[in-house]
């Protein structure tokens, strides 16, 4: 970089390495690149997500503009990464599955103005302050300092695990409100369903308003890739409402989510959910795990689900069982 020129065409590039603060970066790496900056001549600028206003950020966001405006901008899985881009691979070589997926070039704006305008340059003195970078293990093989291995756990599948080591949370595909209810059209799993919706499989899962306050989820309006249970991944994201992590999940584009749900059920496009057609599935809810690196999962296998009672004891069902009865 010492010998860096710029050219007409060098493009000017703005990276945010959303993890720093969690050990994605060395302090040789940090060392690095604030070289690579000082350089640059201000055609490079890396940030990390500033700790006393900004989470962790473990989008992955790519973005290109031209004249000052965005042109065009991706979301999804793949790291900033010669194996999570497969870049110079055969694709027969290709080590990692990733997808990224269009977005708005708006919502990419505005979401980049947001993250970068709560971050800091890497060449910021405050930085050395506010983090703590670990050796890179080069460094540490060359100080002999290595930890002894320790034993390998005893293996587990992968859901035991999940359930074990990682949070998880459960959101509902009906309504606990009350004594409980059925989705009307228009809401939840049946959002499409109302008349003015373009698509009738569009759907969102309801937030509770405390997992909504909390860090489990990103800020919102932030694209995750969820992996689900069956191999299928969903981008998917927080959104609405006042609340940091928003009130309502969906996938992008939201008709995805209703798709993929009346799908697992067996349950034709655009078919009413309700209570009874989710207890015959064998599951009323999905559970959303996540991991220390930050990865969710997402689990709606009947085989795993814990019994609903409060679902059987709403007054929709109660009245199937009063008029068989009669």
């Amino acid at each position: 970089m010492s010998k860096f020129t710029p050219t007409s065409t060098t493009p000017k590039i703005h990276l945010l390495i959303g993890m720093a603060r969690d050990g994605a970066v060395s302090i040789t790496t940090h060392e690095i690149l604030k070289g690579w900056v000082k350089a640059s001549r201000g055609y490079l600028d890396i940030r990390y997500p500033d700790p006393r206003v900004s989470p962790l950020v473990h989008t992955k966001l790519y973005a290109w503009a031209q004249n000052g405006s965005f042109d065009i901008a991706y979301a999804g899985s793949a790291n900033l990464s010669t194996d999570g881009l497969n870049i110079g691979r055969d694709p027969s070589e290709c080590q990692q599955e990733n997808i990224l997926v269009p977005v708005s070039v708006e919502y990419a704006e505005n979401y980049i103005d947001t993250l970068f305008g709560a971050s800091l340059s890497c060449t910021d003195p405050v930085v050395d302050s506010l983090f703590t970078f670990p050796e890179a293990p080069a460094d540490v093989l060359a100080n002999k300092s290595l930890p002894p291995v320790p034993p390998l756990p005893e293996p587990e599948t992968e859901r035991e695990e999940r359930l074990k080591d990682f949070s998880s949370i459960k959101l509902y595909l009906y309504s606990h409100a009350g004594k409980g209810s059925s989705y009307n059209c228009g809401s939840g799993i049946n959002w499409g369903l109302r008349d003015i919706r373009a698509n009738k499989d569009e759907a969102y899962f309801a937030v509770p308003a405390n997992i909504g306050r909390s860090n489990f989820f990103p800020v919102k309006n932030t694209p995750i890739v969820v992996h689900c249970d069956d191999g299928e991944d969903l981008i998917m994201r927080v959104a609405s409402g006042s609340d940091r992590c928003g009130k309502d999940m969906s996938t992008i584009p939201n008709s995805e989510l209703g798709s993929y749900i009346r799908k697992r059920m067996g349950l034709d496009e655009g078919t009413k959910v309700g209570i009874r057609e989710l207890l015959d599935y064998g599951r009323t809810y999905v559970t959303i795990s996540r991991t220390s690196e930050g990865n969710y999962y997402l689990d709606f296998s009947p085989e795993a689900a814990e019994p609903d009672e409060f679902a059987m004891q709403t007054p929709e069902i109660l009245n199937e069982f009063s008029h068989e009865d009669d």
